[in-house]
Parts: C-alpha cells; structure tokens; sequence
C-alpha cells in the first residue's frame, strides 16, 4: 500500500477536482476497499454518487455482474443525449 500513500494527495485532489461526473460502485463486504473505503470516500468527495452493494466483496464484477451493470447503465443513461 506504499502507493496510497505516496499519491494519496494526488489521487483524491483529482477526485474531489474531476469535470467528469463520477460514480463509485463499491462491494461493501471487501475488507481491502469497501465499506471503510466507501465511508471515508463520502467524507472526501462532495456529493459522492456511490453505488453500494451489500453483501459483494472484492471482485463485484464478478460476484454480482448484473448489479455492476446495472450502475453503469443507470450512471450513463443520465448523460445521454
């Protein structure tokens, strides 16, 4: 975990500054990035839009694909033309 210490200033400067809209969808059971990292990523990021999944761990892409399509899906029909 060097790097996220290393960059960490980086990386949440460019989250909290993005002119992208930006989604989190996060496995709330992940006990390397989940819901101690959700928590703390509402406490960085104004207005955070996270998609929590209960129960999901790691590897949501996996573990529960149709709800991680689901999120994208929901997050880029609110930008379509």
């Amino acid at each position: 975990m060097k790097q996220r210490k290393q960059y960490r200033e980086r990386w949440v400067s460019a989250l909290q500054n993005a002119n992208a809209p930006l989604r989190l969808t996060a496995g709330m059971a992940d006990p390397i990035s989940g819901a101690h990292m959700v928590a703390r990523y509402k406490q960085l990021i104004p207005n955070a839009d996270v998609v929590e999944l209960e129960q999901i761990g790691h590897y949501p892409q996996i573990e529960s694909a149709e709800a991680v399509v689901k999120s994208i899906t929901s997050f880029l029909g609110r930008y379509a033309n």
